[in-house]
């Protein structure tokens, strides 16, 4: 293996999600390294999730690019040479993101879609923040390979947000009663048709997968932490 490989920059914003994405990335280098517990460096940077929580109940979302583009200068000036941002919502931001970064920033928003592109999906749910979901983040890269995004019907919207920042992203876990609720929400975007679903929040894979939600179920953590790797690799 080369071992002098670029290292890979973790710009956290929730805590689960930014864990989840640096654990991913461990898993898949295993194969993807050549084994013998070989991996590619990582430097993690993970501000206090409640600034950028209060910023987007604010609808501030120049604080949560701030915010990130100052995790991306830390990452950067720690060595850092490639960055991902494990978070879905703030991609919404992610073009002046780049824009500012003074290192490359992978798109969540490009890699989930080709990779649904990959899976021969054509009709995918959407779950996530009432942001990603409501403001339809997936739509345009979706469209562009051919896939049509479906969200959920606005109390199923309501259901999946508070789940997210009343369970997942405090604790990592979430009631029987809530996983059972997640999954009507997946059974109505089934019964509008959708072929897959993206769990488009970083602790939605915490809880949901292809076997619980009957049809694929794109990891979108996995994801970005894969294409890092082969970023890099």
């Amino acid at each position: 293996m080369n071992m002098n490989l670029p290292v890979i920059g973790i710009a956290g914003v929730t805590v689960p999600g930014a864990l989840d994405c640096l654990s991913k990335m461990h898993q898949l280098s295993a194969s993807l390294c050549g084994g013998h517990h070989h991996h590619p460096r990582f430097v993690l940077d993970q501000p206090d999730f409640g600034v950028v929580h209060a910023a987007q109940l604010e609808d501030r979302w120049d604080i949560v690019e701030d915010s990130i583009v100052g995790s991306l200068q830390r990452l950067s000036a720690a060595g850092a040479q490639l960055a991902v941002i494990p978070a879905n919502t703030v991609h919404r931001q992610i073009a002046g993101i780049q824009a500012r970064a003074p290192l490359p920033v992978l798109s969540m928003l490009d890699v989930v879609a080709a990779e649904s592109q990959r899976l021969g999906l054509r009709r995918l749910g959407i779950l996530g923040t009432r942001w990603t979901m409501a403001a339809h983040l997936y739509r345009e890269p979706l469209a562009a390979l051919g896939i049509e995004e479906v969200i959920p019907a606005p109390a199923g919207q309501a259901l999946v947000q508070q789940v997210i920042f009343d369970e997942l992203v405090p604790t990592g876990r979430t009631s029987a009663a809530s996983l059972q609720a997640l999954l009507q929400v997946v059974q109505s975007l089934r019964e509008q048709g959708c072929d897959g679903v993206a769990l488009a929040c970083t602790e939605l894979p915490l809880v949901l997968n292809d076997a619980n939600c009957g049809m694929p179920a794109v990891d979108t953590t996995r994801v970005l932490a894969e294409a890092a790797l082969r970023a890099v690799l």
